[in-house]
């Protein structure tokens, strides 16, 4: 009986040691030499990370940066939502999300003691309206939505636009192209208005619609961004309303196109960096995030892509026709009439997008 008992208690012995052995390996993640994870999971939109800056960082770490990526903010979100369980450390939501990922407690406060290089970013753009006291995310890369001119057209066509009653010139019939973007189109239509476009009721969009009513024998199309941008670089318009990014390309491509009423509230939207709640990586994403405000590795990202930086230090590394851009490096007057949307109501969108159907149907 004593030996019968003393098997057993070594079979389970042993079949605990075992099970110990195997959680123990499980956790017992890949180490650099100086004890960092080998491995950094990131969440990020499609094509917005350079493979390069990826490559220095495990180049100086040791540390491998995993990327997955989403199309959208919903998908990110809803992917999030149904249970990270640390799958990633790092994504990259855009402001108008922060509000309820916060309220979903999917995001960590991130450690200042730590992130050396928040200094590197423009005061600006510190603490923003979504991230009031700078804990949670930093500014990734943004997009300003603007007005830009070709000035040589202006000229012929005798006209001078300082603000959105200068667009209602009769002169510029059918000069004016349009980004066919709902929510865009009303929010610049309630600044020409002096309405608020971050608090928007039903009886704004009413106000707003008429506006662009008003506006409709000036425009040749509304079109999608790319088309935008490609009719400008052909000087087949005066004046467009553009998305940053877009705007920069055809500056490259033609001299003659210049941004107006820079005075003006344009919006902005930031894409962000967090540290998501439960990261098994939070020492090596506040690393990699403290990397990244490097001047000059913040300066290769904007090479690559060309938006609103966020460093007040990297001009001096990008490229020359990029650091005196001034929707990448925004000018103080722009900066001072900036606004941001952050959050969306389902019952607005829906609104103004019907409006700007009943104002392209009436053109």
């Amino acid at each position: 009986m004593k030996k019968r008992i003393f098997v057993t208690l070594l079979a389970v012995l042993m079949l605990l040691a075992t099970v110990f052995a195997t959680v123990s390996c499980g956790n017992d993640e890949p180490k650099t030499p100086d004890g960092y994870s080998k491995y950094l999971y990131l969440y990020n939109w499609s094509e917005y990370m350079s493979q390069e800056v990826l490559d220095l960082f495990e180049e100086e770490y040791g540390i491998k940066v995993v990327m997955s990526t989403f199309e959208s903010n919903d998908e990110m979100f809803a992917k999030l939502l149904a249970g990270n369980n640390g799958t990633y450390d790092i994504a990259v939501p855009s402001n108008f999300f922060i509000e309820s990922m916060l309220a979903s407690n999917l995001l960590e406060e991130l450690d200042e003691g730590v992130m050396t290089n928040l200094n590197n970013i423009d005061e600006a753009y510190r603490n923003m309206d979504y991230d009031p006291e700078g804990k949670y995310t930093i500014p990734y890369m943004g997009t300003v939505c603007v007005w830009v001119a070709n000035k040589t057209k202006l000229a012929e066509l005798g006209v001078e636009i300082n603000d959105y009653n200068d667009l209602l010139d009769p002169a510029l019939k059918s000069n004016v192209l349009m980004t066919d973007d709902s929510q865009g189109n009303i929010s610049i239509a309630l600044t020409a208005c002096g309405l608020d476009p971050t608090n928007v009721s039903l009886e704004d969009i009413a106000v707003a619609k008429q506006y662009l009513l008003d506006l409709n024998s000036n425009v040749k199309a509304y079109s999608l961004p790319a088309d935008v941008r490609d009719a400008m670089i052909r000087n087949e318009a005066a004046v467009a309303y553009m998305y940053g990014g877009n705007a920069v390309q055809a500056m490259l491509e033609n001299d003659d196109l210049i941004v107006i009423m820079e005075d003006q509230p344009n919006s902005l939207s930031v894409d962000t960096m967090v540290i998501l709640k439960g990261s098994k990586h939070k020492t090596e994403a506040e690393l990699f995030l403290n990397f990244i405000l490097r001047p000059e590795i913040s300066a290769k990202l904007t090479d690559m892509f060309p938006y609103v930086s966020f460093n007040k230090y990297s001009s001096e590394y990008v490229d020359k026709q990029l650091s005196s851009n001034p929707l990448v490096y925004l000018s103080d007057v722009m900066k001072e009439n900036l606004y941001l949307i952050l959050t969306f109501d389902g019952d607005i969108i829906s609104a103004e997008v019907d409006a700007m159907t009943e104002v392209k149907l009436a053109r």
